[in-house]
């Protein structure tokens, strides 16, 4: 099976790194007078984003909406330099980052004890979520691209369907607008990889033609030695008012991933534990850099369409189709770190994929009354299909090597076996929503109706005598009813005391045939109570938010306590049954009010509590795996305005990770850790027709090394060690 990735070929395009990195729980909607300088150079004020679309997918404001929303918006994530989720979520409560460590594929994190990330497919981009896929074939769109993240906590089904109970994070596209954006970033960080991004905008002089091209490229080494990165995209959009009333906006983008990749298992000693060697540093690379390979491409197509009827009734629809091949080659860890406590058996791996996925989703939003009833009605059907195949080789392995003086032997890898498998996956929903407002109160009610459908296959080939097994399909149907509740109270003194109730589903698995008799599961589902209260004073700009939460999943798959039900699936392991439940109880305060003229203060702190229920396997009363117990940051930033020192902006924050546990049975305990990042900017020529803001961003300053996760002997993950990046911005 020859990957489409391999016979692509372009010269790269990428990225700048700006500014500090902590950042936000509520982030901004737009820079006024004081954030910026001209142009478009952001200078401090980090303003409460006052409204946005991803909770309820109408115009509610943040402080009106009776659920916990964390908005990063674009002047955040250019102050602090982002470039991935990662990035973006490091200041943002309840929020468990990096779950596989430094990894250059995917965006991977947990949101109140839950998997939001790429390997889940719970992140959306516009609304709509990126196509599921084989193994290690799952899109990662670059942060240069989007306008804002919008970070949802605890369920999302009414909105949105298959998605985990903890959350899920939806990527808002930059699009064309009349501000005509101009600006250049060329940057170079302190691994030596240089990056450049480019923003444009241009219209025509009525604003009824709006044009944007935005572009990056990013090419050096990575902080994992042998390791190379070169990474570009391109993205235009085109907005035509047709009339007042009626709006079509045309996006594509197209990206590639070329290089290494920096995820790599590490054995438990050596690292969580030391030997009598020590610990390995955090950029040592223990594969072989002759199989070294992430190769990816992702193109999109889709459009965003709204019409307004009358000043009541308004029709929208967003569609997309994203295509995302990959090629994945590496070596990683074989079992435990050997008795010597130095050399490390290993093994060898490729995989490689193809997916197209459809998506559209149509919505009808009316406002009307009913006496004193004000509603807010959401009507909508969304559809999605994926459509992949991919394939995972067995190979021979390369030898042991010492973890703490790497030498490779550039082996010569031969493939005995490859598993070749693909499926389609659909899912269509009706949604409703009626949002009612009563005086100062306001009333949120929701419902929607799933049907899922899962068609997979997988067939061995046996190279050696070139031979084909059988193909073995398997069908999986679900559909779930999911609800939503909220009440929330708009006091006049700026706090909106709020209680919520929603619920989640995703289908349990693709195969039935993991089950000893062969019956699909029903769904996971999940549900959660949120009571909490907004603050937005009027005084200052800002926006606090304090929730209290019990999440619970339900229908969760364990193994069969039977140890005779061994025979399922191709590998012939352990069935499954579904008799698991879990629960997560925590509680958030997040913030960032600005307190004085170019004086902002970002922060989080988070409580989490997590336990497994029930189970068959023994793992009643352990804690889940990777929920740390406690979470704390603080960000501070603040820009002078006196003559001597204007436009110089100096920021500083501390993050803190509380101990968690790597594994479900919490055999691996993996220690607390405190980060602390720092920024500094000045902006050249501040009244000139072409100011230049300089940056330097460092994170994880003192280059803490520390452990992300820790599942198995064989499975333990740094996190990412210090960051510096240099940045020029150029606008006009």
């Amino acid at each position: 099976m020859k990957s489409r990735v391999d016979r692509i070929r372009l010269k790269p395009l990428c990225v700048a790194v700006l500014a500090a990195f902590p950042l936000v729980v509520m982030a901004q909607d737009g820079g006024d007078g004081e954030a910026k300088m001209l142009g478009s150079v952001t200078v401090n004020a980090y303003q409460a984003t006052k409204q946005t679309s991803g909770a309820t997918k109408t115009d509610t404001p943040v402080a009106e909406t009776a659920q916990s929303v964390s908005v990063i918006a674009r002047e955040e994530m250019d102050a602090r330099g982002v470039r991935n989720l990662n990035d973006a979520m490091r200041y943002v409560a309840g929020v468990a980052l990096e779950s596989t460590g430094i990894d250059n594929r995917v965006d991977d994190f947990s949101i109140r004890g839950f998997d939001a990330g790429s390997w889940g497919n719970n992140v959306t981009i516009d609304g709509m979520r990126a196509p599921q896929g084989s193994q290690w074939n799952r899109t990662m769109i670059d942060s240069w691209n989007l306008e804002r993240i919008e970070v949802l906590k605890g369920p999302a089904a009414v909105m949105y369907g298959q998605v985990a109970p903890g959350g899920m994070v939806n990527q808002v596209s930059k699009t064309p607008n009349r501000e005509r954006e101009r600006i250049l970033r060329l940057g170079i960080d302190g691994h030596g990889q240089y990056n450049a991004a480019f923003d444009l905008g241009a219209g025509s002089a009525d604003d009824r033609h709006l044009f944007r091209l935005v572009g990056l490229v990013r090419q050096g080494d990575t902080q994992i030695k042998h390791t190379e990165e070169d990474h570009s995209f391109i993205a235009p959009s085109y907005t035509f008012q047709v009339s007042d009333a009626t709006k079509l906006t045309l996006l594509g983008l197209y990206q590639r991933d070329h290089g290494g990749s920096t995820y790599q298992f590490l054995p438990m000693a050596g690292t969580l534990v030391p030997t009598q060697y020590g610990r390995i540093k955090n950029n040592s690379f223990i594969g072989e850099p002759d199989w070294n390979t992430y190769n990816r491409t992702i193109w999109t197509a889709g459009y965003q369409f709204e019409h307004a009827f009358n000043d009541h009734w308004k029709l929208s629809q967003s569609a997309r189709l994203t295509d995302v091949q990959s090629l994945f080659r590496t070596v990683v860890t074989n079992g435990a770190l050997n008795a010597d406590g130095r050399t490390q058996n290993r093994r060898a791996v490729w995989g490689e994929g193809d997916s197209r996925g459809y998506t559209v989703d149509t919505r009808l939003t009316g406002k009307f009354s009913t006496g004193p009833l004000a509603h807010t009605l959401l009507t909508g059907v969304d559809w999605q299909k994926a459509d992949w195949t991919g394939a995972r080789g067995a190979m021979n392995n390369p030898g042991a090597i010492d973890i703490f003086n790497p030498v490779y032997s550039h082996f010569t890898p031969v493939t005995t076996s490859i598993t070749y498998l693909g499926g389609v996956n659909r899912q269509t929903g009706f949604y409703l929503q009626d949002q009612i407002a009563v005086d100062k109160w306001r009333l949120t009610l929701g419902g929607r109706y799933d049907w899922a459908k899962d068609d997979t296959w997988t067939q061995a080939y046996t190279v050696a005598t070139n031979t084909w097994g059988a193909r073995t399909p398997t069908q999986v149907d679900s559909e779930a009813f999911t609800r939503n509740a909220g009440l929330l109270y708009v006091a006049d003194n700026g706090f909106a005391p709020y209680v919520s109730f929603a619920e989640s589903f995703q289908p349990s698995a693709t195969n039935a045939n993991m089950s000893f008799g062969g019956k699909p599961f029903d769904p996971v589902t999940g549900e959660q109570w949120e009571i909490g209260v907004k603050y937005q004073p009027k005084a200052i700009d800002g926006l606090v938010t304090l929730s209290v939460y019990d999440l619970r999943q339900q229908n969760i798959l364990v193994n069969d306590p039977d140890p005779t039900h061994n025979t399922c699936g191709s590998g012939a392991s352990q069935c499954q049954v579904q008799d698991g439940e879990s629960r997560v109880r925590g509680i958030e305060l997040e913030g960032r009010v600005t307190l004085a003229r170019g004086f902002s203060v970002i922060g989080a702190i988070s409580r989490m509590d997590s336990e497994v229920i029930r189970s068959t396997t023994g793992l009643r009363g352990k804690e889940l795996a990777r929920v740390p117990d406690k979470t704390a940051s603080l960000w501070a930033d603040y820009t002078f305005h006196n003559a001597a020192l204007a436009g110089l902006s100096v920021a500083a924050g501390v993050r803190y990770n509380g101990r968690s546990y790597g594994d479900s049975a919490n055999a691996y305990r993996i220690p607390s850790f405190t980060l602390w990042d720092a920024a500094i900017r000045y902006v050249i020529g501040r009244d000139s027709k072409l100011p230049v803001q300089l940056a330097l961003n460092v994170s994880n300053l003192t280059d803490k090394q520390y452990i992300s996760t820790c599942g198995t002997v064989a499975s333990c993950y740094y996190g990412t060690g210090r960051t510096v990046n240099a940045t020029a911005t150029f606008s006009w």
